[in-house]
C-alpha cells in the first residue's frame, strides 16, 4: 500500500470514551465532516483562546505590577514622630494611648415610643 502523506502533518493517536466517539461519528456522518477536519479546527480554537487569556492575564500583571511601582514612589515618607519631651522618657507604644471618647447624650429630647417599633403611631400624633 503506497499513502502519500503531507510532510506538514503527524498522525495522532488517542483515547476517547465510547460514548465520546459514537456520539461524534454520527454528528460528523450528519454534518459531511471528517473528524480530522472538526478535531483540527477545534484544537486550533482552543489554542487561540489560550493565547488570548494568556495575554490578557499578562496584561492583568503588568497593570498590577505598575500599580504597585506608581503607588510605592508616590507614597510620601512618613515622618518620624517627634519624642516627648518630659523627665519621664519611655518606648512603650502604650505612651501614646488615649481611651475612647464617648459622647454625652441626653435621652431627654427623643420622642420615640418604644412600644411602637414601626414608627406609625408617630404619623398620627397631631390628630389626637
Amino acid at each position: 500500500m503506497n499513502v502519500m502523506t503531507n510532510p506538514n502533518s503527524t498522525s495522532i493517536n488517542f483515547y476517547c470514551p465510547n460514548h465520546l466517539k459514537t456520539n461524534f461519528d454520527e454528528l460528523v456522518k450528519f454534518k459531511r465532516v471528517s473528524r480530522t477536519s472538526i478535531i483540527n479546527s477545534l484544537i486550533e480554537k482552543w489554542m487561540r483562546d489560550e493565547f488570548q487569556q494568556m495575554k490578557e492575564d499578562d496584561e492583568l500583571n503588568r497593570m498590577i505590577r505598575e500599580i504597585k511601582l506608581r503607588n510605592h514612589k508616590n507614597t510620601p515618607a512618613q515622618p518620624s514622630k517627634p519624642k516627648k519631651s518630659s523627665w519621664f522618657s519611655s518606648t512603650s507604644i502604650d505612651d501614646d494611648y488615649e481611651p475612647p471618647m464617648f459622647p454625652n447624650v441626653s435621652d431627654t429630647y427623643h420622642t420615640d415610643d418604644w412600644n411602637d417599633p414601626s414608627g406609625v403611631n408617630r404619623l398620627f400624633e397631631d390628630l389626637k
